[in-house]
């Protein structure tokens, strides 16, 4: 068992060196009678699932299910943690959130996911995470970004401290890579108290217009009421709505003057007793993305919903 939570990049290059080092690296976790969760997707989780598919010790999920919001993975983590901790064991897992194809959006926020995972667990209990990037389909940012976010990397077989690691990003994570603005067609409604009912409708007739189905729009309707509610009791008692369409997606943006302090806001799993405070948690388990920023200008909620 290591004495404090280990965050590592794995930087690989092709499905073999994939295979070995995550296969040495789930074996030596048996050996230590470790819990084992991996969370990675397409053929390098078929090639685990040959190697440990039987093994009860070994829990084999796909990231693109569990992970497709990055804001929903840290609670999969703390979870997998909090039950075999509470039981006596030590635990370790193998976390794949970036692959080919994330959207820009979908980049930023599994970023911003790799910083705070550092937040999340750096408290302890000690434990060991495995992020594995795929140097060959990523681009050079992307793993200069996972250098930065993981102090420890796992290299063309050899491990060595980053030199680039920034572990003070975690508690700026709302400040940083400000959101593009908005396009100038969104639709825009300021809202103060007593005007959440136009923002109710206004979210359901734009959403089944743009061709988003009943329940979807449903569960949209009911986050930006939630997240519009939060702007009338802790952003300054007004806000703004804005609404918009991409080939793929349905937005919407809230914004206000207030600040949220909390860089994991949304990604704990609220107390049973706690009042108040789920709005962004159920917005991030309903939408399909959620990206939250906030500073001194304010605070900006943007919700995505796919099409179809």
């Amino acid at each position: 068992m290591v004495d404090a939570f280990s965050h590592e990049a794995f930087l690989y290059n092709d499905l073999a060196e994939f295979l070995d080092e995550t296969c040495g690296f789930v074996r030596e976790g048996l050996e230590r009678d470790e819990a084992v969760l991996v969370a990675t997707g397409g053929d390098r989780l078929s090639g685990l699932r040959t190697f440990f598919g039987t093994e009860p010790d070994v829990q084999l999920v796909e990231m693109a299910e569990v992970g497709a919001n990055p804001a929903r993975i840290i609670p999969v983590w703390r979870q997998f943690l909090d039950e075999h901790v509470a039981a006596g064991r030590s635990v370790r897992g193998i976390g794949e959130p970036i692959w080919a194809g994330r959207t820009e959006a979908e980049l930023a926020e599994c970023h911003q996911h790799e910083s705070l995972l550092n937040l999340a667990f750096g408290a302890g209990p000690g434990w060991r995470l495995l992020c594995p990037y795929d140097v060959t389909a990523l681009p050079d940012d992307v793993i200069e970004e996972a250098r930065a976010n993981h102090p420890m990397v796992l290299d063309g077989g050899r491990w060595s401290a980053s030199d680039v690691y920034r572990p003070e990003r975690a508690r700026r994570a709302l400040r940083h890579r400000p959101l593009a603005p908005p396009p100038p067609e969104a639709i825009r409604l300021e809202f103060t108290a007593g005007d959440l009912a136009a923002v109710r409708r206004m979210v359901q007739r734009f959403s089944l217009a743009e061709g988003l189905d009943e329940n979807s729009t449903d569960d949209l309707v009911l986050c930006v009421d939630e997240v519009a509610s939060n702007s009338l009791l802790h952003g300054g008692g007004s806000g703004v709505l804005r609404m918009w369409r991409e080939p793929t997606e349905v937005l919407c943006e809230i914004s206000d003057a207030g600040s949220i302090t909390d860089p994991l806001v949304g990604r704990e799993n609220p107390a049973v007793d706690r009042l108040g405070g789920r709005g962004l948690w159920l917005a991030n388990q309903l939408c399909d993305l959620v990206q939250v920023r906030s500073g001194g200008s304010g605070t900006v909620v943007r919700l995505h919903v796919h099409l179809g």
